[in-house]
């Protein structure tokens, strides 16, 4: 039995791809490799398309691209990839949930 836990995670990625030729598709393929640099492994994913904001911060930016990954790995996983994605302008939030 390996000493390591390996918890289940959520992550709600908010993307800004507005100044960016990728498109989401190509993003959960980079993340899922980052991910798999940092000892997470994706289990699920889901493409929630575009989603108005509650709530816009900037008037220019209103509305961004929801895309849900589903991974598990060590508990220092999240932290890791919020430092990796940090300056990332195609992320523009990241909400990430232990489940």
């Amino acid at each position: 039995m390996s000493a390591t836990t390996t918890n289940n995670y959520k992550t709600t990625f908010i993307l800004d791809l507005r100044e960016s030729e990728d498109d989401s598709a190509k993003l959960l393929a980079d993340l899922t490799e980052i991910l798999a640099s940092l000892g997470g492994t994706v289990t699920d994913s889901e493409d929630l398309g575009m989603r108005e904001f509650a709530r816009a911060a900037d008037r220019r930016f209103t509305q961004g691209h929801s895309l849900e990954v589903y991974f598990e790995g060590p508990g220092t996983v999240p932290a890791q990839l919020q430092e990796k994605l940090r300056l990332d302008k195609r992320v523009n939030r990241i909400f990430v949930q232990s489940v």
